[in-house]
């Protein structure tokens, strides 16, 4: 009995859905003729054949093309726009004049400012000159109440002595000298208080040249934050790169309220370019910095890409419960065929074998009826399919330095008499339709069975 190609296409295509991102590929062309079935021998057996060539392991994924670096040039002011110096595609240098809003409104406020500014600074020198005035009396009531104190003295002593020679000075002489010391005194006490005043004054003052001083930092403040306003009216590129997006139009108004309106998006350099791949959480942990991914995208069916994985990132992605990762690759765009949201369709060789001998899955999972029976499990139970994808510690098995992660496993052939003979191997990484032998007693080209009607 023999089972037709559509059959063997129908059994890969089953396979390869109950292994969602595991692709099986890159096998030798000795490999796939190993799956197709060659004979029945007697007992209702299906033979396969022990062949020699490579094994890969490959991790497909999808990703999106994006460049490197991308910056959003945005604007911090609202208003018109009324210049556009860059378009579509346009190269642009870090600093390049690239778009104008209409600067009427802002240069008026930088006017307005600048005359608030003259005010304040001429409150300040008014201030001052105040303050040189209040100097001055407070010079003057000082001269007075010295003036007033001296007055007062010579008062004092002339009564002093009067009231010492009563029997010499008449009783009315010394009223007039006790008269003439109370008024000394009464205009030293108004000395005092005028010199007092006049200190108040003078601090009074001295506060106001503080607030003038201080309103017109806050002026020229304003005035800075107005020239700022109207510097920002004139858009420049903040990198050297290529234009990818333009958002507004001459005529168009963009406001700045709530958050800065993006002008144009500009990318730093699209001759690299980076895919952001989405991994699934099964296969994440196969992937790794510096492996080689090649991907290829629906604009040019017939080329293949290659880039380098470069960074596995954390933050863990969750769409209808189906959780990803995302792997950074780097690829170069010499050619500039990669534009920025091309859909990439991406395959990573996790794991490789070169130049060993292969048999079919189908081989390794097989278990004689009467085995199976006497174990009590059915066919194929017993002996599930190596993963060889990742060993043990985690590392990928099949590598160059890695090809003995393996595990033992038996595949039966028939011997002269057409009896089952069991022999015993050691089966390496598997793409899912052949695997890898490590030791055995099998050669190329040795007949295995590979089922059992």
């Amino acid at each position: 009995m023999e089972i037709s190609s559509s059959r063997i296409r129908s059994l890969i295509s089953k396979r390869r859905r109950g292994l969602p991102s595991v692709a099986i590929f890159c096998v030798v062309v000795t490999a796939v003729a190993l799956l197709w079935p060659h004979k029945r021998g007697d007992g209702d057996y299906i033979i396969g054949m022990v062949g020699r060539g490579n094994v890969d392991v490959i991790v497909s994924a999808t990703g999106t093309v994006q460049p490197v670096t991308t910056v959003e040039v945005g604007s911090q002011v609202s208003g018109t726009v009324s210049w556009l110096g860059a378009d579509f595609k346009s190269e642009v240098k870090r600093g390049q004049v690239i778009a104008r809003l209409d600067p009427a409104l802002y240069q008026a406020q930088v006017d307005n400012q600048r005359a608030n500014v003259v005010n304040a600074e001429a409150a300040v020198q008014a201030a001052k000159s105040d303050i040189g005035n209040q100097d001055a009396n407070l010079d003057a009531a000082r001269a007075n109440q010295d003036a007033a104190r001296v007055a007062f003295d010579d008062a004092t002593d002339v009564l002093k002595r009067g009231q010492e020679m009563t029997d010499v000075i008449a009783g009315r002489d010394i009223e007039v000298a006790k008269a003439a010391a109370d008024g000394a005194d009464a205009l030293n006490q108004q000395a005092k208080a005028v010199t007092e005043q006049a200190k108040a004054t003078l601090a009074e003052t001295r506060t106001k040249l503080d607030e003038a001083d201080a309103q017109a930092a806050q002026a020229r403040a304003q005035l800075e934050q107005a020239k700022l306003d109207l510097d920002h009216t004139v858009i420049t590129s903040p990198i050297d790169g290529v234009v990818i997006s333009r958002n507004v139009d001459i005529g168009q108004t963009v406001a700045a309220s709530l958050q800065a309106p993006t002008l144009f998006v500009i990318a730093n350099d699209v001759t690299n370019m980076q895919v952001l791949a989405s991994i699934d959480e099964a296969n994440v942990g196969e992937i790794r910095e510096g492996l080689t991914a090649t991907f290829t995208i629906d604009a040019y069916p017939g080329d293949t890409f290659t880039g380098r994985i470069s960074q596995v990132r954390l933050n863990a992605q969750q769409q209808q419960n189906v959780v990803t990762y995302s792997a950074v690759i780097d690829a170069a765009n010499g050619a500039q065929k990669l534009l920025p949201g091309m859909t990439a369709y991406i395959s990573v060789r996790v794991a490789h074998a070169e130049d060993v001998l292969i048999v079919p899955n189908a081989a390794l999972r097989f278990v004689p009826d009467q085995l199976a029976a006497s174990s009590g499990n059915p066919q194929g139970v017993a002996q599930d399919q190596p993963q060889g994808a990742a060993s043990a510690n985690g590392k990928p098995a099949g590598t160059a330095d890695d090809v003995h992660d393996s595990q033992e496993r038996t595949v039966w052939a028939l011997d002269a008499n057409k009896k089952l003979e069991p022999h015993s191997v050691t089966a390496g990484i598997t793409n899912g339709l052949v695997t890898a032998i490590v030791s055995g007693d099998l050669n190329a080209g040795d007949s295995i069975v590979i089922g059992e009607i």
